[in-house]
């Protein structure tokens, strides 16, 4: 795979989640609003907010490096 291969592939994953997740986010949002009161009377707001959004950026760096990785013939996960 080439670089510019790759780094297409890469900048179509991060479309497709972003395209998704504009959809997705009504739905999200109000089954997530009855877990906000929780964590946000265990955690300040900021702290919450930065662990959601590290958590579902690493969550779309995992997915896309072991599709990436599964593409070779020699290295099956």
């Amino acid at each position: 795979m080439g670089r510019i291969t790759t780094l297409l592939t890469i900048w179509i994953a991060g479309f497709m989640v972003g395209f998704v997740g504009w959809y997705l986010y009504p739905q999200l949002s109000s089954v997530l609003s009855l877990f906000t009161p929780l964590v946000l009377s265990i955690f300040d707001a900021q702290i919450t907010n930065a662990a959601i959004a590290g958590f579902a950026t690493s969550i779309v760096s995992v997915v896309v490096v072991l599709v990436w990785a599964n593409k070779t013939k020699n290295n099956r996960f």
